[in-house]
């Protein structure tokens, strides 16, 4: 599995083995785990990730989020062991308890190392929220160096508050947006972008050339937690598909 797509991936967020057969009547690149009623990077039962892996493809790769993870290392390793067993090929944390740099580092430390002793083809994805200021946590531009520096394979950048208006072009501005890109790609770690993304963000961030962009909300009817539509995962995939296109030729 190349964690490195040519062009940006479409990464789909899903709750459900249901969900997941739905968005893959379209053309998606990732299909995400996720538990919204847990949180911006919620867990789901590993019984859900099992079985989302049994009905998606084995050459598209499953993520699986395992929470906005509190300063606890040894219930963030034996998370991240579940969920590869369970069936993710990259697992992601959310550094929500980490207050400062030296404790997100061995968050993600403690993370990375037991991925690479029990699921060493698991890529360890670092979690950082553009609106860390509302709970004390770490600067997210910071995250890329510290994940690099961990053994991450790459590092989202999401939010926290998913409140109504809380859209990540909101929360930081597009200069920031592309720091964290550029910095990701200067320690040699993928960038993936979440945050409440909607159609129209698609084109104003695929010039920052991400790695993966992510969704839940805008592929629902309903928002976040309403239930995925083919239709809207038609809509987001190939506006990505045709604005890639665009990007590469420019």
């Amino acid at each position: 599995m190349s964690s490195y797509p040519k062009r940006a991936a479409f990464l789909a967020s899903v709750v459900s083995k249901e969900e997941a057969a739905e968005a893959l009547k379209v053309q998606v690149d990732v299909i995400d785990v996720k538990n919204p009623a847990e949180g911006a990077l919620g867990a789901a039962l590993p019984e859900t990730i099992t079985e989302i892996r049994g009905v998606v493809p084995k050459a598209i790769p499953v993520s699986a989020a395992i929470g906005d993870m509190p300063y606890l290392s040894g219930t963030a390793a034996l998370a991240a062991v579940g969920a590869a067993c369970a069936g993710a090929d990259m697992v992601k944390i959310g550094l929500y308890g980490a207050k400062t740099s030296d404790e997100a580092l061995n968050l993600l430390c403690s993370v990375a190392n037991a991925l690479k002793m029990y699921f060493p083809t698991s890529l360890l994805v670092a979690g950082a929220y553009a609106d860390a200021q509302i709970f004390g946590g770490i600067n997210f531009l910071d995250v890329p160096a510290l994940a690099a520096k961990a053994g991450a394979a790459g590092c989202l950048l999401d939010t926290f508050d998913k409140s109504f208006g809380h859209n990540l072009l909101e929360i930081a501005s597009m200069e920031a947006i592309g720091d964290f890109v550029s910095a990701c790609r200067e320690w040699g770690l993928f960038s993936a972008l979440a945050g409440s993304l909607k159609l129209e963000d698609v084109p104003l961030l695929l010039p920052l050339r991400p790695d993966y962009l992510g969704f839940r909300g805008a592929l629902c009817e309903g928002g976040r937690s309403g239930k995925l539509s083919s239709r809207k995962v038609l809509e987001i995939s190939s506006l990505i598909a045709g604005e890639s296109s665009a990007c590469c030729h420019s």
